[in-house]
């Protein structure tokens, strides 16, 4: 029993160490979230060697971020913080669960629940953080692709038209948020040598949803249907870019 419980300790020790040194909330935070992305993306990859390896240091970084946050830092009810906290450990334990069972993309679900705690955690505490700037375009985003999957210019109704329009109107609006807070991207583990080529990102899905609208006003329906389901890749891979995928290739 003495032996578990030491190695135990040693565990949870070399994950709290692993968190960046004298590191502030922000900078904890991050370093989950670079945990995090290559596990959310992997996980609906058939990379399934890469995933197990991501999760693997997902499940590291969270117990790590746990232990250095026992209670709800300044600015976070403690209520909030609690249940959010159990929010993401239950989602992480369902996706591990799913992923040892070969539930690759139940896994990738599960996880996408950590995304949506985080923001709403942050959200509610009026925290800035560019990644929940991203977390808010990524749901108009998918109501968005969701709208034009499955549509054909020569069939789609009027009323799945408009819900095209809507959508890409509720995607622009949240769109403008990350273009206002785009300089903020060098606060989120991006290093020196890759911010030109996130920022270059920005603008590829910049552009892609000013094509959805130019197709829109020109009722150029099979372009319209086209570009806004181009609007998830080129999401997919910006947001990817936010996460250390280092740790976790080869597989």
């Amino acid at each position: 029993m003495k032996k578990i419980c030491c190695t135990v300790a040693i565990a949870t020790l070399s994950a709290i160490l692993s968190l960046p040194a004298a590191a502030g909330l922000h900078e904890d935070m991050v370093a989950f979230d670079r945990a995090y992305v290559p596990a959310l993306a992997l996980t609906n990859q058939p990379k399934s060697d890469a995933s197990k390896r991501a999760l693997e240091r997902l499940r590291a970084q969270w117990n790590a971020f746990r232990a250095a946050y026992p209670t709800a830092p300044a600015g976070y009810p403690a209520d909030r913080w609690a249940s959010t906290e159990l929010e993401i450990e239950a989602a992480i334990a369902a996706a591990e669960k799913n992923l040892a069972a070969s539930r690759s993309l139940d896994a990738h679900e599960d996880l996408e629940r950590v995304r949506e705690a985080q923001y709403t955690l942050r959200r509610s505490a009026k925290a800035p953080y560019f990644l929940d700037d991203l977390t808010a375009f990524h749901t108009a985003m998918e109501k968005l692709a969701g709208a034009a999957a499955g549509r054909n210019a020569a069939t789609i109704t009027d009323a799945e038209l408009a819900a095209i329009r809507a959508a890409h109107a509720e995607a622009e609006r949240a769109w403008k948020d990350v273009l206002a807070n785009r300089s903020m991207i060098a606060q989120h583990g991006i290093a020196a040598d890759k911010v030109a080529a996130v920022q270059a990102q920005i603008d590829v899905e910049s552009k892609t949803l000013a094509e959805v609208k130019a197709a829109l006003d020109a009722n150029d329906k099979a372009k319209a249907i086209e570009r806004s389901i181009a609007t998830k890749p080129a999401f997919s891979k910006l947001f990817s870019m936010f996460g250390d995928f280092s740790a976790v290739a080869g597989g």
